[in-house]
């Protein structure tokens, strides 16, 4: 995790100053419009609108960072770049690389799926986005590459972050049950 921490930490500061103003944009404008976080639903729901637009935030800048590669690359043999760092990268960096792929759609689909309670349009949204990301990756000069692997480990990062949003409406329902939704 230190060089996912290593990799990321310019955009570190970026992303805690845009949720910090988001937040109090947010929060303004509930007070000027009357909008109360009075209620369970309307908490989830206000948390889950700033927890989805951070989500977006941070997917943005970690994949439109620019790398020093100076070609375009396209990889679109399913797992080949996977097999690839197997045999030629570091256990970690192999690790770090499926994993980071799959943790950062997380929570966009926990939040989205919380938001529209629809499973097959959240994870078609999450699988859209990710194409979209890698062709922007692609038209966009800054070194990165665009693989099928990573709309993939993308995808299966939003499908289990549906999976989680589905979970925890479960316990929000049975809350409401138990405790009249207070």
């Amino acid at each position: 995790m230190g060089i996912l921490f290593e990799a990321f930490q310019p955009v570190i500061p970026i992303f805690v100053m845009i949720f910090m103003v988001i937040t109090v944009i947010t929060l303004m404008i509930n007070v000027k419009h009357g909008y109360q976080l009075d209620s369970i639903s309307k908490k989830i729901k206000y948390l889950s609108v700033i927890g989805l637009t951070m989500s977006l935030v941070g997917i943005f800048l970690v994949t439109m960072m620019p790398t020093s590669n100076d070609s375009d690359i396209v990889e679109l043999t399913p797992f080949a770049s996977i097999k690839d760092m197997w045999y030629f990268a570091t256990t970690e960096a192999l690790i770090n690389s499926v994993l980071m792929n799959i943790v950062l759609f997380i929570p966009a689909a926990f939040f989205l799926y919380v938001l529209i309670r629809k499973e097959l349009l959240t994870t078609v949204i999450c699988l859209l986005m990710s194409v979209f990301i890698e062709t922007v990756q692609y038209l966009l000069p800054i070194g990165r590459i665009t693989s099928v692997d990573d709309i993939i480990l993308n995808s299966i990062g939003g499908i289990i972050g549906t999976l989680l949003g589905v979970i925890f409406m479960k316990f929000k329902n049975v809350y409401y049950v138990l405790f009249g939704g207070k």
